[in-house]
Order: C-alpha cells, then sequence, then structure tokens
C-alpha cells in the first residue's frame, strides 16, 4: 500500500479502527538511521513502541510527576507502521492487528476520545445539516472567535453587568447585585434567577455554600449556594463572584442573598472558614451554623496521626460517637 503523507495513513487507520470499534493515537518516529523515516500509529490501549538503546536510557533518566489516578491502557500491541525513503511517498513497514482487550460496540464508538470532537465549527456543521451547507471553513471560525475577544477586550465585566440589568429589569424573579472598588474594578458579583427562588422557598430549612478556588482568568472566587431536595439532590440557590476572601467581602455576599430572598436561612453549613463564620454571625444572626462533616473527618488523620487514624477500633468508636445524635454534649466532650 502506498501512502502520500502522514495524515493519510493516520486517517486511514482510524477509520479501520472505527469500523473494528477502538480508538487510536498517533505513536512517533522510530529511529531507524540514515535516510529511512518510520512513523508509526497505535491502538489507544497502548501500543508497542520498538525502542533503541539510547531511547531506553533516555526514559529511565526522565523524571515525571506521579498522578493517582486509573489507567485504560492494557499493552495492546495492535499498530499501523510506515516508512519512507525520499520524505514524499510512504508504503506500509508493518501492520499488527492483534488485540488484547474487547472492542466497542457500534452504537458507542463516537463515545471513544479519538472520534469526541466539539468545537464551534463542528456545531455550526450539526446546526446547518452538513460542512457543505456552513459556507465557513475552521480558521474562518477561528478568525470569527478572536476578532470577537478583541471587540471585547477589557470591556467584558462591563457587558456581563449590562446583561444581567436588562435580565432583572425584564424578569421579574431574577436578583442581581454587583460591587466596585474606588478604581471602578469589580469586587463582587450576585445572582439568582426565578428557579433559585423557587428552590429556596421550598427547600430553605439547610444550605450550604463554599468557595471553589480561582479558577477563572480573573483569579476571583466563586461562591455556590446549594440546598437538598426532598429526593437528596442538590439544587442551586444563587451564586456569586468575590475578589477576595474577606469578611466584608462575605458581608456583603450574604446581605445580597438575604436581599434577594428576603429572609434568612434556618441552617447554614460551612468549612472552617473564619472569614465566613464571622459574617455568618453577623449578616445571618438568626441562622444556625453548622461546619460541614467531610470537611472535620478529612482533618482526622492530620489530627491523630495515620497509624491511629488507620487503626479500625480507632475509627469504629470515633464514627459511633461523631455520626449520632443521641449523645448529650458533656458526654460527647469527655
Amino acid at each position: 500500500m502506498h501512502i502520500t503523507s502522514i495524515e493519510q495513513a493516520y486517517a486511514f487507520y482510524k477509520s479501520c479502527a472505527k469500523l473494528g470499534g477502538f480508538s487510536t493515537r498517533k505513536g512517533g518516529e522510530v529511529p531507524s538511521g540514515g535516510i529511512i523515516k518510520t512513523k508509526y500509529f497505535v491502538c489507544s490501549k497502548e501500543g508497542h513502541k520498538p525502542l533503541c538503546i539510547e531511547d531506553r536510557y533516555l526514559k529511565s533518566k526522565k523524571q515525571f510527576k506521579s498522578r493517582n489516578r486509573g489507567t485504560i491502557r492494557t499493552g495492546c500491541q495492535a499498530q499501523l507502521m510506515i516508512c519512507t525513503v525520499d520524505g514524499r511517498l510512504y508504503t506500509v513497514k508493518s501492520f499488527v492487528d492483534r488485540h488484547d482487550h474487547k472492542f466497542v460496540c457500534p452504537h458507542d464508538i463516537h463515545m471513544l476520545l479519538a472520534y469526541r470532537q466539539l468545537s464551534d465549527f463542528h456545531i455550526t456543521k450539526k446546526h446547518c445539516g452538513g460542512f457543505e451547507n456552513v459556507g465557513a471553513t475552521v480558521d474562518d471560525c477561528k478568525n470569527f472567535r478572536n476578532r470577537i475577544n478583541s471587540y471585547i477586550g477589557e470591556y467584558d465585566a462591563d457587558m456581563v453587568i449590562s446583561r444581567m440589568t436588562d435580565k432583572k429589569q425584564y424578569l421579574v424573579d431574577h436578583s442581581f447585585e454587583y460591587s466596585v472598588d474606588d478604581e471602578k474594578r469589580l469586587t463582587g458579583l450576585f445572582w439568582a434567577d426565578g428557579l433559585c427562588k423557587l428552590n429556596f422557598m421550598e427547600f430553605r430549612d439547610v444550605i450550604s455554600f463554599d468557595a471553589i478556588f480561582k479558577i477563572n482568568r480573573y483569579k476571583m472566587v466563586f461562591v455556590l449556594f446549594t440546598g437538598i431536595d426532598n429526593h437528596c439532590r442538590n439544587v442551586t440557590l444563587g451564586a456569586g463572584l468575590l475578589a477576595l476572601e474577606s469578611i466584608e467581602s462575605y458581608k456583603w455576599l450574604l446581605n445580597s442573598f438575604v436581599k434577594s430572598f428576603g429572609r434568612q436561612p434556618k441552617v447554614v453549613v460551612t468549612d472552617q472558614d473564619p472569614a465566613m463564620k464571622q459574617a455568618i454571625e453577623e449578616v445571618f444572626s438568626t441562622s444556625r451554623h453548622r461546619l460541614c462533616m467531610w470537611h472535620i473527618m478529612k482533618k482526622v488523620a492530620d489530627k491523630v496521626g495515620h497509624e491511629l487514624c488507620n487503626n479500625d477500633e480507632f475509627k469504629m468508636r470515633m464514627c459511633d460517637i461523631v455520626w449520632t445524635d443521641s449523645i448529650e454534649p458533656e458526654e460527647f466532650e469527655r
């Protein structure tokens, strides 16, 4: 079989894999010396890569940061290897079709990693009914997105405030509050729609809120207010963004919450953040503040040491005391 490019070879191997029920990945280039260049493609369950002595030595010296996660690789040695002498025309050097794992059924092929594609262009293709109906290329979509980002520039905060203000004007149940500092920089956002308010009216007895640490481009803290419905599922009660995790910031956020919902919750559950604790005492004056048991039990090992924490008798006695409401406070402390 003669192939004109590496991309054509990989496309061919992917088409074979899609019919067979497995996923693929690019392997790389095999050091073969001289002017002969060899490329290979493997099964995503990890194909076989021929290594020279120098490659093995370099790999043994390379330091990798270990990650505690499972693996789907089984050491499968299925592969397609191509080679070229002149750099223009490739021929198949070897083809291994032996797999040591089960194949994916035809109905689930599209969920394999090699065939999952979600982009602006592919969404447009689905919407229009095919590539021929889009009237643009992938590069056109990328350039359009870059022009939008360039147009927005530093006015994205203004656009968010404007959009939220419009919602508040036209949607009766929509609440929105924001704050800025002396330099007119956005320091806080809070919003809750009609569904959030319906959830709060039904499930307002116990709420929790937690700060997700600075996962956006502006390093703002995302705070989510959550309740539990009658089916023990989470329901969203509101959300906010804060520039700082300070007492004043949390006080502003909680005051915005009370202003939007018109009342305080009966019980509030948080982690052991001291700023949250003081803000709750001042703003949610009628609410009972409790600490999250998951955070408390997670710190047991740090407090008592791993040796004692892994002791079965200690764990049993600890859980019997903590996970019960039949022990009086004096007995619990003792």
